[in-house]
């Protein structure tokens, strides 16, 4: 079977990022990387016999002491940008307390926060149809932009929440999540195959090119963390950054519809009242 691991198979923190069957190009791979990365190497013997390097960040501290300069940020976006992406950090803020209140670990950060393409995820959305369409796309396009470090999911399943109940007040959203054990949590069964198809697509979207060497390698499987299976034979592995970028757009899933029922008309965050409300 031509499985092969996209994360570590026994530490979840590193990820594949570079594969040949010649160790000599291996060793100049990773004596290329900067000091701040560490490295893993696993020996794979498909077709043909490769090595995978996996990859982590090491430092990078908690993301939660990330300091932001949000008055320079919010200085270059429009004023209707500048509101939402301040409630959004808001909101990051507090769901990274909670996970590690839930945890007792705070999160770590492999990235810094890309402030500026929030502005870009709210632009490229339409905002014309009805509130469940337009946090469908909403969300979609926050998830897809990846620009935090963590929890881009639970953040925007929390921004569109705020949006629907300035709309209407009464919104309620479903619960999303669930204790599978003391202090551990996951998605609910109904929304985590949106959120795993998503996460698939963005991996994909990252590592086409590499997943291309790796299906002419014989591997057929991918296995992130959370045993989330990518199907190689699924993908088109061969698309320029700017391809790819479209090709998951066009393919994101958008759960929006079985969430929630609220049909009333949207409204852009500046036709609502500016008071942001609770959560």
């Amino acid at each position: 079977m031509g499985h092969v691991y996209y994360h570590h198979p026994v530490d979840k923190q590193f990820s594949l990022d570079f594969v040949n069957p010649d160790a000599e190009n291996i060793v100049s791979q990773i004596v290329d990387y900067d000091e701040d990365v560490a490295v893993k190497v696993v020996e794979y013997e498909l077709e043909t016999e490769f090595y995978g390097v996996y990859t982590s960040r090491v430092g990078g501290g908690a993301v939660g002491e990330i300091e932001l300069d949000l008055s320079d940020a919010l200085a270059d976006m429009t004023e209707d940008n500048g509101t939402i992406v301040a409630r959004l950090l808001e909101i990051y803020r507090a769901l990274l307390s909670q996970n590690e209140e839930e945890e007792g670990t705070p999160v770590e950060a492999y990235k810094n926060i890309d402030i500026e393409e929030l502005p870009d995820a709210f632009d490229e959305t339409s905002w014309e149809g009805t509130a469940t369409d337009v946090a469908g796309r909403l969300a979609s396009n926050l998830i897809l932009k990846h620009a935090l470090p963590n929890a881009n999911h639970r953040t925007a399943v929390a921004l569109i929440q705020f949006y629907l109940r300035r709309i209407n007040s009464d919104f309620s959203m479903p619960e999303t999540k669930t204790e599978i054990e003391p202090d551990t949590y996951d998605w609910r069964e109904w929304v985590n195959e949106y959120i795993n198809e998503s996460k698939r697509l963005l991996t994909v979207r990252r590592k086409n090119v590499l997943f291309k060497h790796l299906r002419e390698f014989g591997a057929t499987t991918l296995e992130r963390k959370h045993e989330v299976m990518i199907d190689l034979s699924e993908y088109e592995l061969d698309m320029y950054p700017h391809e790819a970028k479209v090709f998951v757009r066009r393919k994101a899933p958008r759960p929006l519809d079985r969430i929630c029922g609220e049909s009333s008309r949207a409204s852009r965050f500046s036709r609502i009242d500016r008071h942001y409300g609770d959560i």
